[in-house]
């Protein structure tokens, strides 16, 4: 049953003075931003399995029944929370979301948070991840890198890591509210906007805690710094109210200035929050939005890369095509991964 939008807000807006507060633990914040995240209701069929890869905890998640749109390839897809909260527990349900409307299998890795694990600790496991799937009988070249907030950056961080260290390329991106310039928070540069819970205020806190001293301005960190040559296609969505759009609007710009940039399919939904997609289940809005993300992350698993062109969502985008892909290491039965 849809949620009405009204309502949805006013939740979000009543968990702000619990994430902006000082007096409130890191544990206890945490606690509310999986239960944030959390709120998407799982399709029927949704399916969960549990594994490590590469010293990381991850969650497998499928749907049943559903008709692969690209033979079911492989999305990696990293949660949000400014690095600082989140985790892929709270994420299974919306993931599965994901997996229904892409035709997909999702990984959702449990990547290190700070201040425990600062910047580059992320990445540097990620990429592990990475480079071991070919073990687990995943081709590279057929996933697609995804996540919202923190996580997209993540996805786009890794991306250009792995093409300047000559690995195979994934087949695609996906960013959903990305955040891709620290630099703007670190330096209080970030417009207000009217999102219900998440300010700038905020993502200079996070930013500050997740860098831990190393430079906003490093790719690795702020992908928005780097060059964007040789990307695979990239899907964008992202929110008017969100103080983060104009890093997605920051992003469109020097794609649509680089004649060697990727091919980008952008999406805006002006009078939207951030990270709506999570209230999948529960909100109209963001059924229609996880539907549109995930059709257009499958349309681009074999697409021919066309470099230098932002789509707008209302140009069709190319045909479906894939091969099912499969871990090949047995999934341990265990309960899901801790934090």
């Amino acid at each position: 049953m849809s949620v009405p939008k009204p309502l949805v807000r006013t939740r979000l807006r009543m968990a702000r003075p619990v994430m902006h507060s000082t007096r409130v633990s890191l544990g206890a914040k945490r606690t509310m931003a999986d239960s944030m995240a959390g709120s998407a209701r799982a399709p029927e069929g949704a399916i969960y399995d549990f594994d490590v890869i590469a010293g990381l905890p991850v969650q497998f998640v499928t749907v049943e029944g559903t008709g692969p749109a690209t033979g079911r390839a492989t999305m990696i897809y990293l949660h949000g929370g400014g690095h600082v909260v989140g985790s892929s527990r709270a994420y299974r349900a919306f993931a599965a979301h994901l997996a229904m409307h892409s035709g997909m299998d999702v990984l959702l890795p449990e990547y290190p948070l700070a201040p425990e694990s600062p910047y580059p600790a992320a990445l540097d496991s990620l990429l592990a991840l990475y480079r071991a799937l070919p073990a687990y009988g995943v081709d590279p070249t057929t996933v697609v890198l995804a996540g919202d907030d923190a996580g997209a950056g993540l996805a786009l961080a890794m991306a250009l890591e792995i093409r300047d260290r000559g690995l195979p390329m994934p087949a695609a991106i996906g960013m959903i509210s990305p955040w891709l310039d620290m630099s703007a928070d670190v330096e209080r540069a970030r417009p207000s906007a009217s999102d219900p819970w998440f300010t700038p205020a905020l993502a200079t806190r996070w930013a500050r805690t997740y860098l831990g001293g190393a430079d906003p301005r490093e790719i690795g960190a702020s992908p928005l710094h780097g060059d964007f040559d040789s990307l695979p296609p990239i899907v964008v969505h992202y929110s008017g109210l969100d103080p983060l759009h104009t890093d997605a609007e920051a992003f469109l710009e020097k794609v649509t200035l680089n004649a060697d940039g990727p091919r980008v399919i952008a999406r805006e939904y002006p009078e939207m929050w951030h990270s709506f997609h999570l209230q999948a289940g529960r909100l109209a809005a963001a059924d229609e939005a996880v539907e549109e993300f995930g059709k257009a992350m499958a349309s681009l698993v074999q697409v021919p890369r066309r470099h230098g062109d932002v789509v707008p969502i209302n140009r069709p985008v190319a045909g479906q095509g894939g091969r099912r892909l499969r871990l090949v290491k047995p999934v341990a039965a265990a309960g899901t991964p801790s934090v």
